[in-house]
């Protein structure tokens, strides 16, 4: 619930101030292209690199760090529930989860024995022990319960809603967020029922706040609405960025950009 309630805060924030929004740096992180992270709910980050895992405090210090190169390559972090922190592996198709010290939570859940041929991409749920998951050759995304194995499944999206190849799932704010490779997205509620899709600019960074979008372009952001008509500047990183934004992520105040050497953390003032 600590991420729904921090991204609707976030919404109702952005969108009734975005005229007279300014930006201060909190602290940035020198990190490499293969880089993966993520934010938590408190605005603790969690960043792998180097076959290592560092999680973060609010103001950017160290706070732990482990090793686990027994986990192969990290394609995806979902820190959303910070108790329980999914780690996803597409190369060894499993999902291993840690607790707030960084400790292995159990075995890792491997995704063959859910009965998932080949997993692109995951998200946690912030409904009790699910997860979801995309299965590239049936087309299917699935709700998971982990207790029991047990799945939610909706079918043939890509044939459903036309989209390209998935290349990203995420829950935010109660919805399943579907990313295509052209940037379509689509969405979905917390049971799989479809509620809309929007095709956004191609090959650029999107971050959906409730029905708007952030739209990255070189080192701004600017915010569309559902038909991709712009509705106003959000970020103007020209001047404060060493290169173009890669991803961002937003958590309560703050906004999370991935360039191509730094991860930043910038607080609304």
């Amino acid at each position: 619930m600590l991420r729904s309630f921090f991204c609707l805060a976030s919404s109702v924030l952005f969108f009734h101030s975005y005229s007279q929004q300014n930006w201060k740096e909190i602290w940035s992180l020198d990190i490499t292209p293969a880089t993966v992270w993520d934010i938590d709910p408190i605005h603790q980050s969690i960043v792998y690199q180097n076959q290592s895992i560092q999680k973060r405090d609010a103001k950017g210090q160290l706070m732990l760090q482990e090793s686990f190169k027994s986990l192969g390559d990290i394609q995806k972090i979902d820190a959303q529930n910070p108790l329980k922190i999914a780690l996803f592996s597409e190369d060894q198709q499993r999902i291993c989860f840690l607790d707030n010290a960084l400790a292995l939570q159990g075995e890792c859940t491997n995704l063959s024995d859910l009965n998932v041929s080949l997993a692109i991409s995951m998200s946690a749920s912030i409904q009790t022990d699910r997860i979801w998951v995309y299965d590239e050759p049936s087309s299917k995304i699935e709700l998971i319960t982990l207790r029991n194995n047990q799945g939610q499944l909706v079918q043939n999206v890509k044939g459903l809603l036309g989209m390209k190849s998935i290349v990203n799932i995420q829950e935010i704010d109660n919805r399943l967020f579907l990313f295509d490779e052209i940037n379509q997205i689509a969405w979905f509620d917390q049971f799989g029922n479809f509620i809309d899709v929007a095709t956004l600019p191609p090959n650029k960074p999107v971050y959906p706040i409730r029905d708007y979008f952030l739209v990255a372009y070189g080192k701004n952001i600017q915010t569309l609405d559902i038909n991709s008509q712009f509705v106003s500047a959000f970020f103007s990183g020209d001047s404060l960025l060493d290169s173009d934004i890669v991803k961002m992520e937003i958590s309560g105040d703050r906004l999370y950009i991935q360039t191509g050497e730094k991860l930043w953390c910038f607080r609304m003032t």
